[in-house]
């Protein structure tokens, strides 16, 4: 009994690494998640050629970047600055943070549908080569801090990612189009540019990736589009639902309540280790040298609420519920 179930629980593990493999059947991340957050959040880093992601795009201040994280070849990534104080419309770097830890809760690494993100301090002379008009996120800091993104390169931008036609005939791409449909409900997402929106070129199993989440959560009220603030779909993977049953007020108030902190050496801001909610009302804190980021309680209570709302439908039969696809299928 014992060799049997060891047969067993090999196979089982098997599986589930071919499972995983297939679920993440595109080029687009190549690397593990946990060495991309690693070198997005902590390694020194180098801009060795930066420009505006969409010169086409009025205002746009997303810059396309290759850096260079610890010596290494350069990454491309997304390179967002933060207006000085970190908070202003379309532009909360918080905000960005938490959707990424959000999709945690109920999304594996493979199928993760928002980019490895992290938040990070760059010297403001580094980002003035490529954004002369840069200004201090913060006064004690001659710093800028800004929302580092990996760069997905194996996408296409069309005009809706969501295909109901694709939805019914592709389970891989349901499975995927439904957990980024969960995420953008409990987020509020209220920016649906197209180019918010990326879905890869794989003509089966596409994943899709929401990448802007500036207007979102508590951001005030905008023209531009709230498709993917409601739920889009009528039928969610079992396993992502099953995971969603167990995320409770605490849950979602130890992952995203503190985000990211920092320690003010000199004149500039370095990490620090998570520590308790300086203050739970306001999302961007100060006390003393310590600056904190995180979603504020009332933020949270409202992922919550909607998290709380989208169950009920589901237990309505409102929204179905369908096993994973099979390896058949996902082949």
């Amino acid at each position: 009994m014992k060799t049997r179930y060891g047969l067993a629980s090999l196979l089982a593990t098997m599986l589930l690494a071919l499972g995983t493999t297939a679920a993440a059947q595109d080029s687009n991340i190549t690397q593990p998640i946990a060495d991309l957050e690693k070198l997005l959040a902590a390694e020194p880093l180098v801009i060795t050629q930066a420009e505006i992601s969409r010169p086409k795009a009025k205002g746009d201040i997303t810059l396309k970047a290759d850096v260079s994280f610890g010596g290494a070849p350069p990454l491309r990534v997304k390179l967002r600055k933060a207006e000085p104080g970190a908070e202003a419309f379309n532009n909360v770097p918080r905000y960005d943070l938490a959707a990424y830890e959000l999709q945690k809760l109920f999304i594996d690494p493979a199928e993760y549908v928002v980019p490895p993100t992290a938040l990070r301090f760059i010297p403001r002379a580094e980002f003035a080569k490529y954004q002369s008009d840069v200004e201090r996120t913060f006064s004690a800091a001659e710093q800028v801090l800004a929302v580092l993104q990996y760069w997905l390169s194996d996408i296409a931008v069309i005009a809706d990612v969501y295909n109901p036609t694709r939805f019914a005939a592709d389970p891989l791409y349901a499975r995927h189009i439904g957990q980024l449909n969960v995420l953008t409900y409990l987020i509020a997402h209220r920016d649906s540019n197209a180019g918010n929106f990326l879905i890869g070129k794989t003509p089966t199993g596409a994943r899709v990736f929401s990448i802007d989440h500036g207007v979102a959560f508590a951001s005030e009220d905008s023209d531009r589009g709230e498709a993917w603030k409601v739920m889009r779909v009528d039928r969610l993977p079992a396993d992502t639902v099953a995971r969603l049953r167990t995320v409770t007020m605490p849950v979602l108030e130890q992952r995203l309540g503190v985000l990211a902190q920092w320690r003010l050496e000199g004149d500039r801001y370095v990490p620090a280790a998570l520590g308790p909610n300086l203050a739970v009302h306001s999302g961007v804190r100060r006390e003393g040298k310590d600056l904190q980021m995180g979603l504020t309680r009332s933020e949270i209570q409202a992922v919550h609420r909607l998290l709380t709302r989208l169950l009920q439908r589901i237990d309505a039969g409102e929204i179905a519920i369908v096993a994973a696809p099979s390896q058949e299928t996902q082949g």
